[in-house]
């Protein structure tokens, strides 16, 4: 297809748009994510990825753990890029469904609690980049996260460090209590908001050196984030 790179993070293979088009592009904190997804055994139920463009965190979940994954996003042909990746991976039990974190949030998210249930563990990367962002994205997670013990894990990277706080803030303020913030040499930020008493626990996070990444086939004209180390 006119327009798209096939890459590979780790053991997931993507295909990208070439040219930065908002939603279908890979962007840096999705890396960091999803290398540190792929360091988990499990979270007692499936994940659930916010905004989730190529769809690289929740399959890079999916594959390490054998997990079900949920991808959601509003745009249709977000959604479809995720469907074609999903397909690509041979994922079985990674779904692809529409969340529009805005007018129809409440009636979209009512009907994936009634498909999957609430999730144990909601996650999202680079989501947060406009006034009004971190309340959408927390309302999402206030709905569809499973209130006796899920964790919401935000990824943000260096340029969008200023709503870190904001995020901090109104999490708390929703009741969320703030976990953990790991910050990467690389400039991203995560963020882990806890509801309730989670059975699963989270894996250490560990700042790796650099790894170099590659598209599928030319194998040395591309370089990743550090964080590709972790899918080792």
């Amino acid at each position: 297809m006119e327009g798209v790179d096939t890459v590979l993070c780790g053991p997931v293979q993507l295909q990208v748009y070439s040219k930065p088009v908002y939603g279908v592009v890979l962007w840096p904190a999705a890396r960091v994510l999803a290398g540190w997804l792929a360091k988990f055994d499990s979270c007692g139920g499936p994940l659930l990825e916010l905004g989730c463009g190529a769809g690289l965190c929740g399959m890079a979940f999916a594959k390490a753990t054998g997990s079900a994954a949920v991808l959601t996003d509003g745009e249709d042909d977000v959604l479809e890029l995720a469907k074609r990746n999903v397909e690509l991976n041979g994922l079985h039990g990674v779904d692809v469904r529409c969340l529009d974190l805005g007018f129809m949030q409440e009636e979209e998210g009512k009907a994936l609690i009634e498909e999957f249930g609430q999730f144990p563990l909601v996650v999202g990367s680079d989501m947060v980049f406009e006034p009004g962002g971190t309340a959408r994205v927390l309302a999402a997670a206030d709905q569809l996260l499973d209130s006796e013990g899920g964790r919401c894990v935000m990824a943000l990277c260096s340029a969008l460090q200023n709503f870190v706080v904001t995020l901090e803030a109104q999490g708390e303020a929703k009741g969320f209590e703030v976990e953990a913030l790991i910050r990467t040499q690389s400039g991203v930020s995560l963020v882990v908001l806890l509801r309730g008493k989670p059975a699963w626990k989270l894996p250490a996070f560990e700042e790796l050196e650099e790894a170099p990444s590659h598209q599928a086939d030319q194998p040395d004209k591309q370089t990743c984030d550090r964080a590709d180390l972790l899918f080792a």
